[in-house]
């Protein structure tokens, strides 16, 4: 559970205007070649060195969460936002009970009757099922299950020096979910920990997956262009950053408006 009012926060005038760069604008568009570090450095006047120690920097301070991949919903696996009405009494075990789950990739407290909402990415829609089966089982509450239908936006980067220009409407729903390839499956995996912070990032993630430095760049790429990957680059910690409040709105609105509202949104 991730609750308000950290007190280690990193407000974005603290931060010096390359380290700003470091992290604004490599969170889309992430080189994908055998020394990112270094065009990077090229780009931004430094040197190799000090932007792999830049950014190991910024995850220390916990600023930044991972240099890798955001996944697009629904096209690996199946998801789902679930939602449980838990007594306040008990919501740091149910929390905890929640967490346990290797499914479980979100998990907040949200002030409603429903307060707890998490996100279950399971390898199919049975698997899926089985989770939240088991969630209610062991805390004895009922499971509210909400997945995507059609995706409007969804987008975890941030704009760090606030110009907040309009977004293109997006068009046509989410393409289905495949199945990954044994091997693609076990890039994925190394991925979840980031990109490691070395001169040949792509050449070590592809030795944990048994896969050459030219065939990881080579499935990365593939999959960002068929849409797998929303984005490839860093991913930043928004709390920690300065943006500390938020909310989840919910409307009931006509079905035969969704479509409409939500590209409005």
């Amino acid at each position: 559970v991730q609750h308000p009012g950290r007190a280690d926060r990193i407000l974005m005038s603290d931060l010096a205007a390359l380290d700003l760069r470091l992290l604004n604008d490599y969170q889309r568009d992430f080189p994908l070649v055998p020394r990112p570090y270094a065009q990077i450095a090229a780009e931004l006047g430094l040197d190799e060195a000090a932007v792999i120690a830049a950014y190991g920097g910024g995850l220390a301070r916990r600023v930044v969460g991972r240099i890798g991949a955001v996944v697009a919903p629904r096209r690996i696996g199946a998801s789902t936002l679930a939602g449980v009405a838990v007594p306040a009494h008990r919501l740091e075990a149910v929390a905890e009970r929640v967490n346990a789950h290797a499914e479980v990739n979100h998990n907040y407290e949200r002030e409603d009757e429903w307060n707890l909402w998490f996100v279950v990415t399971a390898r199919d829609a049975a698997r899926r099922a089985e989770v939240l089966g088991e969630l209610a089982a062991e805390t004895g509450l009922a499971v509210l299950s909400l997945p995507l239908i059609d995706e409007y936006h969804i987008d975890l980067g941030f704009d760090l020096y606030g110009a907040g220009s309009p977004r293109a409407e997006r068009e046509g729903a989410a393409a289905a979910p495949c199945a990954l390839p044994g091997i693609e499956s076990a890039l994925l995996a190394a991925l979840e920990d980031g990109l490691p912070l070395s001169p040949r990032p792509f050449a070590d993630l592809g030795a944990h997956a048994g896969i050459s430095e030219d065939m990881t760049l080579s499935v990365l790429e593939g999959w960002l262009r068929d849409g797998l990957l929303k984005r490839f680059g860093v991913v930043v910690r928004h709390r920690e950053l300065g943006y500390t409040e938020n909310a989840m709105c919910v409307w009931d609105v006509p079905d035969d408006l969704v479509v409409e509202l939500g590209r409005q949104l």
